[in-house]
């Protein structure tokens, strides 16, 4: 497995980031502005506040440099990578697309996160996710069946 500063992550994981860094450098230029690393870093299940976004990218960045290659994402990823699956990090990903905090991941909420991904997706392609991820068959997506299917092999 490769390791970058001392955390191992996977070929996987590497290019998952990526793909993330590559689908969000929206001005192709080889590089992500703050704005495209929080995209990225949204798209991945990182939600962070304005300056933790900048003490990540300082982390890494050479000076007052504000946009990072992939290299330097992918260094400043890599100890968040470690544990991107724990349950921890499923928690607060799941917080995050439940907008209205009741538990429960709506067919809304899945075309909201989509939009902000900037997935171009159809109403049937949102019912399928939706379905797919709803593992005890109930019409909507709890914690439990968020965890289970992020959890269960492809």
């Amino acid at each position: 497995m490769p390791s970058f500063s001392g955390n191992e992550v996977t070929n996987e994981q590497i290019d998952e980031l990526r793909d993330a860094f590559e689908r969000y450098d929206l001005d192709s230029n080889g590089t992500l502005s703050a704005h495209e690393v929080r995209l990225a870093l949204i798209s991945v299940g990182y939600e962070i506040t304005e300056a933790e976004l900048y003490d990540l990218i300082h982390s890494v960045a050479v000076r007052d440099e504000e946009r990072l290659d992939l290299k330097k994402f992918i260094r400043m990823m890599a100890p968040r990578m470690v544990h991107v699956d724990s349950d921890q990090s499923l928690l607060r990903t799941f917080n995050m697309i439940d907008r209205d905090r009741d538990g429960y991941v709506t067919v809304q909420d899945v075309r909201a996160i989509m939009v902000v991904l900037g997935e171009v997706v159809t109403d049937d392609d949102i019912k399928d996710i939706c379905q797919a991820v709803d593992m005890d068959g109930d019409g909507r997506i709890s914690l439990r069946d968020f965890i289970g299917f992020m959890h269960s092999p492809i």
